[in-house]
């Protein structure tokens, strides 16, 4: 597997980056649960892909109902995967630990951030869920997400160790 940054319609502007190693909680390999999970990259020409193309903070702990910008690569007819699409809502909780908030992004777009604070000029926010499903029940388009909290705090920590481990 690999991680392209910045991928728009077959242009790779920082090049590819190989996956060296997935994280997830151990809980989503006994009972499917926790729908999270972290990849740790090779670095690329000697530079680490935060050096590349910098990177989101991790804000767990974060309540739904305040603005987030979520984003993906939905495998719609217009778009093929081939351009990064994005949507602005307030999330609700659906569960003790899942949320989801209205989007119209079809398959596709499972792994993408949803980012607080998002500042577009910068590209920076902080990172509060990734899509997990969509789902167009109930007259309308969404796509939900988990509360991230210290079960995501963990498999971060524990890429973490990967990544300077081994240089990464």
């Amino acid at each position: 597997m690999v991680f392209v940054p910045g991928y728009s319609e077959n242009r790779l502007p920082y090049g590819v980056f190989v996956i060296r190693a997935l994280v997830m909680p151990r809980s989503r390999e006994r009972d499917a649960e926790t729908d999270v999970a972290a990849v740790v990259v090779d670095r690329r020409a000697g530079r680490a892909l935060t050096d590349a193309v910098g990177g989101q903070r991790l804000a767990v702990g974060r309540t739904p109902g305040r603005k987030v910008t979520v984003f993906g690569y939905p495998d719609s007819r217009e778009q093929r995967g081939e351009r990064l699409m994005y949507c602005t809502g307030s999330p609700s909780a659906t569960s003790d630990r899942k949320q989801n908030v209205p989007c119209p992004m079809e398959g596709g777009a499972s792994g993408g951030p949803w980012l607080a604070g998002f500042d577009a000029r910068a590209g920076r926010g902080g990172l509060v869920s990734v899509n997990s499903f969509g789902d167009t029940a109930e007259g309308g388009s969404v796509i939900e997400g988990e509360l991230l909290g210290p079960v995501a705090a963990q498999v971060h920590d524990r890429a973490e160790r990967l990544r300077t481990d081994r240089g990464a």
